[in-house]
Parts: structure tokens; C-alpha cells; sequence
């Protein structure tokens, strides 16, 4: 006896085992769903994963198209090991996080040659969603949130269709779009009242995933970085906006200069270094008090996009409001640039007032200044020998020091130099051969020229990287800056007057200081970019186009702004402002709103479950009645096609259980009667009455 029950429970383990089908219509759409998904991390991937999924992918439809055969365990085990080698081998170049995402889809598609039961067929569904949710660590753009809600809504689709495989795609479609917006109040409800926990744990930063400007500059860096037409950061100004020769924003300053590349400054007093026990880097801040400040400020909210950088931007003189949005994550450098403590992962907002007529460092110690004098041994003689000329000809002092300064700046504005995106090669970053001899470069050419001469010359001197100027949208009011807005520029220190900018750009090319890119630096940059999907790269000559993206900007600005940036501070605030607006109410008045609310929200939930009992009430459908029969008789063991009529399976049944046959063979008449004949309304109800009796019978023998 109990054998023979272990033998009826392994029977239908492996009846169970069996009973998993998906339709020819649901493999297709697992592919389809396979291949979008993984398409919205295709650019954090390394080639040879792309490789990888591109072949398993081919497979897939090959086995569909039952050109192949599904590959055995040893071939799925070879290509694992495979896959793992690789990672294991590049996880020191990708880093954690992007290690974590092959890994994540590397075992999304080859789950899919593993379909054996119906829990496997759930796990390559979670395994989906969690690939869509991770593309959303690298973009959270409203457009890129629109099109995963419309991918989400397709990886739905799959699921109802495993369900209902006879209902035409369409109808599966129709059903999984209303169920995702029948939850979206809900979740928008959420969103707003639901605490933002913090985190259990920090998402590792993506080495490849850098953007932007880096902490060492090279010549020629800046000009391949202008090609980019990628979103840097926006600005919203509260009331004044500064003019656009105004708008330098102050990002890294470079100190050390080693023959071939600028740096941030490392070591010394008052200024970056090791802590020698937690070996983390130490930023040491500026003190500056408002109350003692003078002249113009200007008041702006910024919104970085995600670099996986610490920098931060500003104009000068910078003072990051603490009590707002994070602004308690922010340092204030000891050279007036602004830190973050954590990688920027994702959009960050925070709240400036720069201070723009205070002076930079009025006094600076001895390391500091003798640090922005010093240049490599033999590096770049005939730069050295033009500032030790040009050191003879001006005195050593305040006066003196500003007409070499003008010099240099008249010799760039008067001679052949030309300002291009596509400078000449340089042999080693050579300065020397750039100076003397090409005379073509972009922004760092003359800005890195520039710095070395004055050191040279004995003027302190340091390189400022940043983003100049900045695109105005009307719609938003706010300025777009783009990374093909990244310039670079100068800071001499002058007794008396601080750190001075002096930009050697607006010698060369003054509209570039004054307006943004001259028509021939666009021609350029569209000429050189790679990115033939911007709209900003074909929008300078054709006004439609350039109205139609600054509007689906704005639009994207906004979500940014108010959906991107609703943090756990904002969600505190919201809270708080809605408490305190009900302590404000008198108290009857309190009474009666809360009284309101709670009438409202019983009659809403009655509303509901008044719905819902009548849709339980409402009569099955007879396909409905049909197909749990059909499933019953499948865990027995006997299975229907679907390309199978009914009529062919009662001859089947007749083979398998003959001692259902007879009450079968009818139950499927009148099935096909009440499906394809046309009754009239007695002998529907008549048929409808025999066809839920025999169901019953059939039950009860089965």
C-alpha cells in the first residue's frame, strides 16, 4: 500500500513535469522579451557578453524555427564555465557593479534552455523584471521610464499568454496594460507616503560608467570630450541670472603638472591627503561667512546627471545651502571647488548662492604658493626660455606681473593661433610644439600654454577645469549645460587681489566666452560626433526640430525635478507641511475634515468589494469550464494539442479512459454546440443547463 503511494505521487511529480507546454506564440514572445530586456543594459556590457547573448538568442530562434536541436547540459555547462572564466578574468577592469550585471544576464539567457517545469518558466520571469530594474541604475530619463513601463507591460503579456494560450495576443496585451494601470494609483500613492528607507547596502560605482571630467587632464582631453552630446547638468536660477561670460562653472582645480598631464593637487597643509589610519582621502573645507560678504550673488538649484564622480559644479564664489536637499553630502574644498562625499550615481540636486565679486584666497600660505610655481626639470625649454624673456622685460610686482599677463594674451589674440576641435597631433603633449609651432588647439592648448608660461615666469598658476555658458530653455526655464560644453581656463595668483581668472579662450575665439560654439565650431563638432540619434546635433539648423527637443526636455526636466529628486528630505518636508496644515484647522474643523476623509474612503473600499463580488458572480465562460477538464485530465496523463479539435480528443479519450468516454463525448458536444452553433435563447439556456450538469458528472468520476 504504500508503495503503491509513493508510486502515485511520482507518477504525478513527473505528470506535473509534463504538464508544462508553452504555445509556439509564448517562445516566440520569451525570445522577443529576452532580447528587449537585455537591449536596455547592452551599453554596460563587454563585447564578449554581448557576444555570448547574441549567440544564445540565435539558438533560441533557431530551435524555434526547428532548424537546431536544444542544446544537452554539456553544452549549457561549457558555456557557463565559459562565461564565468571571462568575468573572472575582467572583473578587476568592469568593477563590482558591472561584474554583478553580466553575471545577472548571463544566467538570464542561458535559463532559458532549461525550461523543463513551470517554476523554471517564473524564475526566467523574475530574472527579466530584475534585468529591467537594473538598466535603471544608468538611466532614469522620463522617456527611458516610459519606454520600461511599456517593456514591463510586454514581460506581463508573456505571463497572461502562458495562461490563456487559446486568447489571441492582442486581447493578452489589452489585459496586461490595464492591469499596470489599474495599479498605478496605487504605486503613485505610494510613492508620496510610503518612507524612503535608506538602503541596506550602497550600489557599487561602475568603472566603465565614468562620465565627464576627470581629475587628470591631458592636452586634447577636453576637445574629445566636446564632442559629447550628453547632459552634463541643469540650472535653475531663483531670480537674477548671470550673463553667459558669467556662467564659468567651476568644477576641478589642477596644481601639479608632471611634463605631460594637469592633476589635483595630493599632500600638503590645508589641502587633500591620506588619512594614514583609514587610508580614506581627506578633504579639507574653506571657511567662509556670509554675513561678510559683499556685492552680487546669485541664487540656483543644480540637478547633476549621474557621472560616478565626486566633483560637483558651481560658479564662484560657491556656498552650498545645508539646510536643503543634500546639502549636507557637499564639501567645500580648500581650492573653492565642490566635493561630494559618495559617487554621483544618480540625478542630484542641491541648492547654491555663489558670491560672484568676492575675491579667492586674498592670502595664501608658503606650501600653497611655491606648489603653483613648480614645473618638471627639462620640461618644455622653449616655453621656459619665452617666460624667463618675458620675466626680464616686467618687474616682479602687482603692476608688472599684469602686463606680461596681457602680453601673452595679446601674442594668442594677434598671432596665427586658431581655436579648432581637431588640433594637430602632439608629439608627448608636447606645450612647446603646440606654442611654437601648430598654433591650433582647443580650450586646455591655450589654457595649459597659458598656466606653464606664467609659472615659468614666476607667477603662481593653476588650471581650472569646468563647463562654460550653459543652453536656456524657455519651456523651463532653466539652462542645460552638456558635456560638449566642458572648457578649461586659467587662475593666477596676484598680491592683493587673490586667484583671477584669466581665460587665454577669450583672446582666441571671444564669441566661445560670449555666446557658446560659432557656427564653424559646430559645423565641427557635428562633423566629428558619433552620435548621429542627437537632436541637439541637428536642431542648430532647423528651428522645428530645436523647438520639438527643448520642449521633450522640459518635459524631462520636470520629472527630473519633482519625481527623480522626491528624496526621503523632500518626502519628510511633504509630510511635515501636511501635518502642520492640519494643525492649523480649528478643531472642530479638524474633526469634521478627518470625519470627511474617513466617509470617503469606507464608501470607496464598499464601492470596491461591491465590485468585486459581483464580478465573482458573474458566470464563467463555457471555454472556461472546458479547459479545467482539460488540465484535469492532463495531470492523468492524457494531453490535448491545442492544434487538436475537441471531436478528435473525445477518440482519443475513448483509447485512454473509456470509462469517461461516453459523458466526455457528450460533455463535448454541447460544448461545440454552445461555442459555434447558433441558439437562440431557450435552447442556449436548455444547452447551457446539460453542459454545467455534465461537467459536474465528469468531475466527480475524474
Amino acid at each position: 500500500m504504500l508503495f503503491k503511494k509513493r508510486l502515485n505521487k511520482n507518477n504525478s511529480a513527473s505528470a506535473y513535469q509534463q504538464d508544462f507546454n508553452l504555445s509556439q506564440q509564448s517562445v516566440l514572445l520569451l525570445i522577443i522579451c529576452q532580447f528587449v530586456n537585455l537591449l536596455t543594459l547592452s551599453f554596460e556590457l563587454s563585447w564578449w557578453m554581448l557576444s555570448i547573448i547574441a549567440i544564445c538568442l540565435g539558438w533560441q530562434l533557431s530551435i524555434f524555427k526547428k532548424l537546431t536541436q536544444k542544446p544537452n547540459k554539456v553544452l549549457i555547462g561549457i558555456l557557463s564555465v565559459t562565461g564565468c572564466i571571462l568575468l573572472a578574468l575582467t572583473s578587476q577592469a568592469l568593477g563590482l557593479l558591472s561584474t554583478m550585471l553580466h553575471l545577472l544576464c548571463l544566467s538570464y539567457v542561458l535559463k532559458s534552455f532549461e525550461l523543463n517545469k513551470r517554476g523554471d518558466f517564473y524564475q526566467m520571469i523574475l530574472l527579466g523584471l530584475f534585468v529591467l530594474i537594473a538598466s535603471l541604475i544608468f538611466q532614469q530619463s522620463l522617456y527611458f521610464a516610459i519606454i520600461l513601463s511599456l517593456i514591463i507591460i510586454f514581460n506581463f503579456t508573456l505571463i497572461i499568454g502562458y495562461f490563456a494560450p487559446s486568447k489571441k495576443y492582442s486581447a493578452n496585451l489589452n489585459i496586461a496594460a490595464k492591469i499596470f494601470l489599474q495599479s498605478a494609483p496605487l504605486a503613485i500613492c505610494l510613492f508620496f507616503v510610503f518612507p524612503k528607507l535608506a538602503p541596506l547596502w550602497a550600489v557599487p560605482t561602475a568603472k566603465s560608467a565614468k562620465t565627464g571630467l576627470s581629475d587628470s587632464v591631458k592636452v586634447g582631453d577636453i576637445a574629445n570630450l566636446a564632442l559629447s552630446d550628453e547632459l552634463a547638468f541643469r540650472v535653475k536660477f531663483d531670480n537674477q541670472v548671470p550673463a553667459y561670460s558669467q556662467m564659468y562653472w567651476r568644477t576641478i582645480v589642477m596644481e601639479r603638472f608632471d611634463g605631460q598631464s594637469w592633476k589635483t593637487g595630493l599632500g600638503g597643509l590645508l589641502e587633500d591627503r591620506l588619512d594614514n589610519k583609514s587610508g580614506r582621502n581627506i578633504v579639507y573645507q574653506y571657511f567662509f561667512d556670509p554675513a561678510n560678504a559683499s556685492g552680487k550673488t546669485f541664487d540656483y538649484q543644480v540637478i547633476t546627471s549621474p557621472t560616478y564622480q565626486n566633483w560637483l559644479y558651481a560658479l564662484d564664489l560657491a556656498r552650498v545651502d545645508t539646510n536643503r536637499t543634500q546639502g549636507n553630502e557637499i564639501y567645500h574644498r580648500q581650492d573653492y571647488s565642490l566635493y561630494s562625499k559618495k559617487p554621483i550615481t544618480q540625478n542630484t540636486s542641491y541648492y547654491v548662492t555663489s558670491y560672484v565679486e568676492m575675491p579667492l584666497a586674498i592670502d595664501i600660505n608658503d606650501y600653497s604658493y611655491q606648489r603653483n610655481l613648480d614645473i618638471p626639470e627639462s620640461s618644455n625649454p622653449r616655453l621656459v626660455e619665452k617666460a624667463q624673456g618675458l620675466r626680464a622685460k616686467y618687474t616682479n610686482d602687482k603692476q608688472g606681473n599684469a602686463d606680461l599677463i596681457q602680453e601673452v594674451l595679446t601674442t594668442f589674440n594677434q598671432d596665427v593661433y586658431r581655436y579648432t576641435l581637431n588640433p594637430p597631433r602632439l608629439d608627448n603633449n608636447s606645450l612647446d610644439q603646440f606654442y611654437f609651432e601648430t598654433k591650433a588647439g582647443f580650450c586646455e592648448h591655450f589654457a595649459s600654454s597659458f598656466t606653464f608660461l606664467m609659472r615659468a615666469a614666476g607667477i603662481p598658476s593653476r588650471l581650472v577645469t569646468g563647463y562654460m555658458g550653459g543652453e536656456y530653455n524657455a519651456q523651463g526655464s532653466y539652462f542645460s549645460v552638456y558635456q560638449r560644453d566642458a572648457h578649461a581656463w586659467s587662475e593666477v595668483w596676484l598680491k592683493d587681489k587673490g586667484w583671477i581668472r584669466v581665460d587665454p579662450t577669450a583672446a582666441i575665439n571671444p564669441e566661445r566666452v560670449e555666446r557658446g560654439f560659432s557656427d564653424e565650431l559646430l559645423r565641427e563638432q557635428a562633423a566629428s560626433s558619433n552620435d548621429a540619434f542627437s537632436l541637439l546635433r541637428y536642431s542648430n539648423n532647423n528651428p522645428l526640430i530645436n523647438a520639438i527637443r527643448l520642449q521633450l526636455e522640459a518635459l524631462d526636466y520636470n520629472w527630473t525635478r519633482w519625481v527623480i529628486g522626491y528624496t526621503a528630505d523632500k518626502q519628510n518636508q511633504f509630510l511635515a507641511q501636511l501635518a502642520l496644515a492640519f494643525k492649523s484647522l480649528k478643531d472642530i474643523e479638524f474633526i469634521s475634515v478627518i470625519k470627511s476623509g474617513l466617509l470617503l474612503l469606507s464608501a470607496l473600499i464598499l464601492w470596491w468589494v461591491i465590485r468585486q463580488i459581483n464580478a465573482a458572480r458573474q458566470p464563467h465562460s463555457n471555454n472556461y469550464f472546458y479547459q479545467l477538464i482539460i488540465e484535469k485530465l492532463s495531470k492523468q496523463g492524457v494531453h490535448k494539442p491545442l492544434d487538436m479539435t475537441p471531436k478528435d480528443f473525445v477518440l482519443v479519450i475513448k483509447q485512454q479512459l473509456p470509462e469517461i468516454a461516453f459523458e466526455f463525448a457528450k460533455f463535448s458536444q454541447l460544448y461545440s454546440s454552445l461555442e459555434y452553433q447558433a441558439l437562440d435563447d431557450k435552447q442556449k439556456q436548455v444547452t447551457s443547463k446539460a453542459f454545467k450538469l455534465s461537467y459536474k458528472r465528469i468531475q466527480a468520476k475524474l
